[in-house]
């Protein structure tokens, strides 16, 4: 595998939600990757079902990277999420709310991988978000 810049391996990482390839999570993820925010996930496997689990919420969900700031061996993501829910997320059943947020992450990065991340998902306004457009529907 070519050597990667840490931007490149958080943009590769980014980029599996924009095209479901999973396996790629191995390429990108130590195994011994752990994420300080919620879900608070612990392994590879744990990171490929969020995925998957959001892609069933989302199934179109697309990622624009705005910002990736590198100091040291950290990178911060800014990035612009947008999707249809279709699928249930957060005890919410699928009623085809546009939903579009942005998100804040701190990537660690030691010999090509992602060891930990911290991050910001604004939970509350994507929930609003999706009730606001059921309320409007009724």
């Amino acid at each position: 595998m070519d050597t990667l810049t840490n931007k490149e391996i958080i943009a590769g990482f980014f980029e599996i939600y924009n095209n479901k390839d999973y396996e790629a999570v191995y390429r990108y993820f130590s195994p011994h990757y752990v994420d300080h925010g919620l879900p608070q996930v612990k392994s590879l496997e744990q990171v490929i079902g969020i995925l998957k689990l959001t892609h069933k919420s989302f199934p179109d969900l697309q990622v624009i990277i705005n910002d990736l700031i590198e100091e040291n061996n950290q990178v911060v993501f800014r990035g612009r999420f947008s999707g249809t829910h279709l699928g249930e997320f957060a005890n919410l059943p699928p009623g085809g709310a546009k939903v579009e947020f942005e998100a804040l992450e701190i990537f660690k990065i030691e010999n090509q991988k992602i060891t930990e991340s911290w991050g910001y998902w604004p939970l509350s306004e994507i929930i609003n978000q999706i009730t606001a457009a059921a309320n409007q529907k009724q």
